[in-house]
């Protein structure tokens, strides 16, 4: 996990995504009409600095900060960072600024099949999907009356329960993730998102919502990340995740075992020059 990440988030894991690439290697033919940014600018960030940020633009844009590729092809399949396997190791060591601006009118939910297309001109990436029987959580509540935590509520935002919410709405996901703390809020998403911000955040695992709560929540998790994320020691910071979970949100996580798709990356190359 990086020393310091903040993402923007409004979008759960998408198994629709990666089953329908798994018949074939992801980089299928970019046609003249398919799905693509009109302006794209990758650059190497050489800061030093250890914190990443990404966030959404108007017409299905998408601009990233001292990104690494690996985490750049993870949101582009819609996965987590360790599914992502495979790759020369720079994909994990160098930083890049990326901008990429699409056409005007263009939805948001076109964003990802966008980045999908710019990674394959930009970085030549070729991959293909493999899926593997993988530990998971499941997110459940700890009550059985359905009683939620102090810290997760139902929302009345007007654009609750968007999975795609605009930008510049108020509804989405914004995780942080320091050495010693991390935070998620959750504004007018489905349980779904929440779920999805926890394996990006906090666990190195699929978590499956399980809860079998319909609508749109709002949610606040403060938690330590010292060490691993899954540390049961208590530091000033928040307490572990598992105990800030059901303490703040009244969830919990529990292991199982499940099919988890990874991106298997077959071939990249250092970015071609703006």
């Amino acid at each position: 996990m990086p020393n310091d990440l903040h993402l923007r988030s409004g979008l759960a894991l998408s198994m629709t995504v990666v089953a329908a690439l798994s018949a074939q290697q992801a980089r299928p033919p970019i046609q003249p009409d398919a799905a693509a940014f009109e302006v794209t600018s990758v650059k190497r960030n050489l800061s030093g600095s250890g914190r990443a940020s990404t966030r959404g633009l108007p017409n299905g844009g998408w601009s990233a900060t001292n990104v690494r590729l690996r985490a750049v092809i993870a949101r582009a399949y819609e996965v987590r960072e360790f599914q992502v396997t495979g790759g020369p190791d720079w994909i994990n060591a160098d930083r890049f600024d990326i901008v990429a601006r699409g056409p005007e009118g263009t939805p948001t939910q076109q964003r990802f099949a966008m980045l999908r297309a710019m990674l394959a001109d930009r970085f030549n990436l070729v991959t293909h999907v493999e899926t593997r029987e993988q530990p998971v959580y499941l997110l459940l509540l700890v009550r059985p009356d359905g009683r939620l935590g102090p810290q997760l509520k139902r929302s009345t935002l007007p654009c609750a329960g968007q999975s795609t919410p605009q930008p510049g709405s108020n509804c989405g996901v914004d995780t942080s993730v320091g050495d010693r703390l991390g935070t998620i809020s959750a504004n007018g998403v489905p349980m779904d998102n929440i779920a999805a911000a926890l394996a990006n955040a906090a666990v190195d695992r699929v978590v499956m919502n399980r809860t079998g709560l319909e609508g749109a929540f709002d949610a606040e998790l403060r938690f330590a990340t010292e060490g691993a994320a899954l540390s049961t020691v208590k530091n000033d910071e928040g307490p572990p995740i598992f105990t800030a979970i059901q303490d703040q949100l009244g969830l919990r996580l529990q292991p199982d075992r499940g099919p988890v798709p990874f991106i298997a990356i077959d071939a990249v190359l250092p970015p071609t020059p703006d």
